[in-house]
């Protein structure tokens, strides 16, 4: 009391005096350590902070005049273990925005702008509370935190400096797991396996949260739904010798439980009463649990179960109820209640829609039929007539040859057998009549196509295919006036070549990602590797004028997403990518045997780089004709400004700044570095129920197409020739 006496006193002085002091408050408490050139006017906000440290009441900013300083800025000073963008993201206190964005919100729209930010102690004081909270949480027990406010009297804003000495990180020197008694040898293998913290680890009270909740997960997998974990009895003990935490967890597994009973209902609509549909047994919705009556309690299983049930197509899932006894119950037994709502066996539906299908923007229309529970086992039945363009101003000659559009008229029979061997494997069989209206050709294909999927673990999938696909290409009269030029001579042999290939296909993928449209968080990895010539060869002898291409196809994928700010304001994506094929055997040394269009790497394009349009990139050759190479890199920055700001459809708003690199090669040995393809653009966003809206426009940064002394950016007229070669882009979901 006595030291904030004189500290108020000092106040009062000033103010009458008109001068600047320095005070220092590290003494009366460690939240606001140091204010610097703090100016007559303001000097009635530190008496707010010491009565905020000795819980007198706060006088209102408003009544002190504390609202007229702007943040100008807040920098962290001595950080090193914890990033300045972590530690941002616990202050209140931020910076005032800049002119343009002042401007936005004071004269068009409170929704498109932000409103100027003002220094406030009391907030000011919290932020630096809970800066000591998060450093303590995570080991940092010593940790000194030092601020530092320069007020411009003229320019009346407010500069924050805030310095932090972290000190020494506790580690865990002992971590111990008690009352897991009389529980499988398994379960211990488990705790071991993956923790989310382990001894002579840095100490993190947040991770030895989500260790807590780990271990409760794995006893309920094992068969214990009511396992507790006992707060009283655990702790996490600092020993000022060593400056290190010794850690207790205790948990209480009680009975180990059985899934009991299980019982199958059917809604049914009161007012047409239709709906029940007798085609659904209560064996065929069994059949897709992970569990049967008997077996051991998982609450992974039930999770599980209830993917299957979802994604069979022939009901909605209401829900699927586990009735755990509670633990003075005597039963062990755990009922099950599963109800769903069938949906329609038939279904005949007209179908309207845009996509960007094939790289590019298409718009088109079909008619579907599909037969859910088809002849049982929840199989089903769909056929469709689809058409596509992406050339809308063609209208009426999309299939003219003689013309430059882009079409696509498809048939196609499926049907889907989702229990195939287990509830884990599915197989399909499709049967397809296309034809497909390219720039330089038109290519009618018969593919007969059989694949199987299965779940090999929790985020790992495979899929297995066998495709018989007879193409016929032939060339459009008008793409290439020259007869001499040897890409119009490579297109001539295609055309003449009706081919019989044989494509078998294994994709696993791994797919860790948080969102299935928009990511912020985890991976996805893929890897292809495709045959073509096994089963042609076989039959040689049967048919020996058959046409055909021995040819392996590999790609690998790799996509990543990193949330750089906590609250999805700021999301990092990135993905690599590459492709490669060859013919091998006969057809390798046959100029006649040609990889079909329908497996040829193209560049340019939506998903690709971005700087030039669908099909339209390759480092030399016909781009319209593809190649045996692709390498593809491309960054990401995605901005959701108005994320969670209440600001109605505004919250759906997303901006993309993106860098993309690559290029396709007719063969493998084209490949050189100068012939990468550089390009960077702005795309905006609208998050819609089908996934995001996308809108793309990218430049070229360097085209190694260009002639000599005009291929980078810097050394082309910006407005004439880069701006003017800028390319939009439409697509639904994100670039990758």
């Amino acid at each position: 009391m006595l030291l904030e006496t004189i500290f108020a006193t000092l106040i009062t002085q000033s103010v009458r005096l008109g001068f600047f002091i320095r005070v220092r408050l590290d003494v009366v408490q460690r939240t606001f350590h140091r204010i610097y050139c703090l100016p007559m006017p303001l000097l009635a906000s530190l008496l707010i902070v010491s009565q905020v440290s000795t819980g007198h009441p706060t006088a209102s900013p408003q009544s002190e005049g504390i609202d007229a300083y702007e943040v100008s800025s807040i920098r962290f000073e001595g950080n090193e273990e914890l990033s300045t963008s972590e530690l941002e993201t616990q202050m209140s206190t931020e910076e005032t925005p800049g002119g343009f964005t002042k401007f936005l919100y004071a004269n068009i729209s409170e929704i498109l702008g932000r409103k100027n930010e003002y220094f406030n102690p009391v907030t000011f004081s919290a932020d630096i509370r809970r800066l000591y909270t998060y450093y303590e949480n995570r080991g940092f027990a010593d940790v000194q935190i030092d601020t530092t406010l320069e007020f411009q009297i003229q320019e009346r804003t407010v500069g924050i400096t805030i310095r932090v000495d972290e000190g020494y990180r506790s580690l865990v020197s002992s971590l111990r797991y008690d009352g897991i008694v009389g529980v499988p040898i398994t379960i211990w293998d488990d705790i071991a396996s993956s923790p989310k913290i382990a001894a002579e680890e840095p100490f993190n009270l947040i991770f030895l949260e989500e260790e807590v909740r780990r271990v409760l997960r794995i006893l309920y997998d094992y068969g214990y739904p009511n396992a507790a974990y006992v707060r009283d009895s655990s702790y996490a003990r600092r020993f000022a010798s060593t400056r290190n935490y010794a850690v207790r967890l205790f948990f209480v597994p009680n009975k180990r439980y059985h899934f009991g009973s299980i019982t199958v209902e059917q809604e049914i609509d009161t007012l047409r009463g239709d709906r029940y549909r007798p085609d659904i047994s209560d064996d065929l919705v069994l059949d897709y649990l992970d569990y049967e009556e008997g077996d051991i309690y998982s609450l992974s299983k039930k999770i599980a179960s209830e993917g299957n049930l979802s994604r069979l197509g022939i009901y909605e899932l209401r829900g699927l109820e586990l009735k755990v006894p509670d633990p003075s119950d005597t039963s062990i037994m755990v009922p099950s209640h599963i109800t769903l709502r069938p949906l329609e066996q038939h279904e005949l539906a007209p179908d309207l829609f845009v996509s960007d299908e094939d790289g590019a923007f298409n718009i088109g229309a079909g008619l579907g039929y599909t037969n859910r529970n088809f002849f049982g086992g929840a199989r089903r039945f769909s056929t469709w007539l689809r058409f596509r363009t992406q050339t809308i101003g063609a209208f009426p000659d999309y299939f003219d040859p003689t013309s430059d559009a882009v079409a696509n008229l498809q048939l196609t029979f499926e049907l889907l057998q989702p229990y195939l061997f287990n509830n884990k494997t599915k197989g399909t069989w499709t049967f397809s009549l296309v034809v497909d209206k390219q720039r330089p050709y038109t290519q009618n294909i018969v593919a007969n196509k059989f694949g199987v999927s299965t779940r090999f673990a929790e985020y790992t999938t495979g899929f297995l295919s066998w495709s018989i696909e007879s193409t016929t290409l032939k060339l459009n009269p008008n793409y290439v006036d020259d007869p001499t030029d040897p890409e119009y001579q490579r297109a001539v042999r295609l055309a003449r070549e009706e081919q019989l290939n044989s494509i078998i296909s294994f994709t696993l993928q791994r797919d860790k990602s948080n969102d299935r449209f928009s990511p912020w968080g985890g991976f996805i990895h893929s890897a292809t590797v495709e045959e073509s010539g096994l089963f042609p060869v076989l039959i040689r002898s049967v048919w020996p004028d058959v046409k055909f291409t021995q040819f392996y196809r590999l790609i690998l994928t790799g996509r990543w997403y990193d949330d750089l700010s906590s609250n999805r304001f700021s999301v990092l994506a990135w993905k690599l990518k590459g492709g490669a094929e060859q013919k091998y055997g006969a057809s390798r040394t046959d100029p006649a045997r040609f990889i079909p269009q329908t497996h040829r790497f193209f560049g340019g394009g939506s998903q690709s780089v971005r700087g030039w349009a669908r099909r339209d990139l390759i480092a030399r050759g016909d781009p319209q004709l593809g190649g045996d190479l692709n390498l593809e890199a491309s960054i990401e920055i995605r901005l959701n400004p108005f994320r969670g700001a209440g600001a109605g459809w505004l919250d759906e708003m997303g901006i993309v700044q993106f860098v993309d690199a690559g290029n396709v090669w007719r063969e493998v040995n084209d490949l050189q570095l100068k012939s990468v393809a550089i390009a960077t653009g702005l795309g905006f966003r609208y998050d819609t129920f089908v996934g995001p809206f996308r809108l793309d426009w990218g430049i070229r940064v360097y085209d190694p197409g260009a002639p000599e002394g005009s291929q980078w950016i810097t050394q082309r007229k910006f407005f004439s020739e880069t701006v003017a070669q800028g390319v939009f882009h439409f697509g639904i979901g994100q670039a990758f």
